[in-house]
């Protein structure tokens, strides 16, 4: 299909002084033939109007799809001569920022497109998701469009989230800094030394409260840095101390946990029995046989005696061993019955 007056379109929206020449359809995409016929062109270097054509060439963009079919739009681009003898761009290109930048292979509202994809999904999932919305983008590549937009910093900040980020898990680590009222990420430091945050904090008086987790070089950064806001540990660390010292403490007494099973069971049943009796249905009689208590393996009670240890072990190392001794219990236990 070529139409020389076809200025724009409602389904393919251009620029004032873009037009369309023609539209070629296939199976997969469209190829839509555009052109400039603006009666000038601006010189990048000295920002001055040039009517003097010096050539043409054409040149590939990829725009947004158009009913599940990929856009290709066929822009050919004019070339025009500086008159202005001290301007470096003798012979330049037009340019059209608002529509597609130079030497870009897509369209702005394409980039933009993408990159809401990126920030919406993630680098795999937003593969997926473009295929199926005819837009032809890599993982690596969806990753790059969203690294492209930049996030303004904000004005005011009050109240901040403090966290290790990891540039390379296990070997290189920097800090995320997280606006907990907007909750988004306004900052990433290149590490997590407390000189690098303190610094930071010094540039925002206006924090009110800092969130944070249990790394000393943290605290120290919020106490000097930020004197006046209050400290408060996150929801993460609150419940991994709490989950911590409830797991030594329930080990400490692993020993008098069989007792108060049996004690709890039996409560439970008697509670049974005088609810079916008030509903006149017979219930056996208690079995009083002398209960049988499960018995701690030996090498558990390593928590029990931490005083006086028979070795002179650290508490991690501690931890390790009882944690194996109660796995291999369980091992030899699941044998016996098989």
């Amino acid at each position: 299909m070529s139409n020389p007056d076809t200025i724009s379109s409602p389904f393919l929206p251009l620029p004032d002084g873009i037009s369309i020449l023609g539209v070629e359809a296939s199976d997969t995409g469209l190829v839509v033939s555009i052109t400039c016929h603006l009666p000038f062109a601006l010189c990048p270097g000295c920002q001055q109007r040039s009517e003097r054509i010096h050539s043409s060439y054409r040149r590939l963009v990829a725009d947004v799809p158009s009913g599940g079919r990929q856009v290709t739009l066929a822009l050919t681009v004019r070339k025009c001569i500086c008159g202005i003898p001290a301007c470096s761009h003798n012979i330049f290109t037009e340019r059209m920022p608002e529509f597609v930048l130079s030497y870009a292979r897509l369209t702005n509202r394409l980039r933009q497109a993408l990159q809401d994809v990126g920030f919406a999904t993630c680098a795999e999932a937003g593969e997926r998701l473009a295929s199926k919305l005819g837009m032809s983008v890599t993982a690596t590549t969806l990753l790059r469009r969203t690294r492209e937009r930049s996030v303004p910093a904000p004005d005011v900040v009050r109240i901040l989230g403090v966290d290790d980020w990891a540039w390379r898990k296990g070997m290189t680590y920097g800090s995320i800094l997280v606006d907990l009222e907007r909750r988004c990420p306004i900052e990433i430091l290149p590490d997590r030394q407390a000189e690098t945050v303190e610094a930071w904090l010094r540039l925002h008086p206006e924090i009110e409260i800092v969130s944070r987790d249990c790394a000393g070089a943290y605290a120290e950064a919020a106490r000097k840095g930020a004197p006046h806001a209050h400290e408060v540990a996150d929801r993460f660390n609150i419940l991994k101390n709490l989950r911590e010292h409830l797991r030594d403490f329930l080990l400490r007494k692993q020993a008098l946990l069989p007792e108060i099973e049996h004690v709890a069971s039996e409560a439970i049943l008697q509670k049974v029995r005088e609810r079916l009796q008030k509903s006149s249905v017979v219930f056996p009689p208690a079995n009083q046989e002398k209960p049988h208590f499960r018995k701690m393996s030996a090498s558990l009670r390593v928590y029990e005696d931490r005083a006086t240890p028979q070795t002179q072990l650290t508490v991690t190392q501690e931890r390790k061993q009882a944690s194996r001794a109660r796995r291999y219990e369980r091992y030899e236990a699941v044998r016996e019955l098989h």
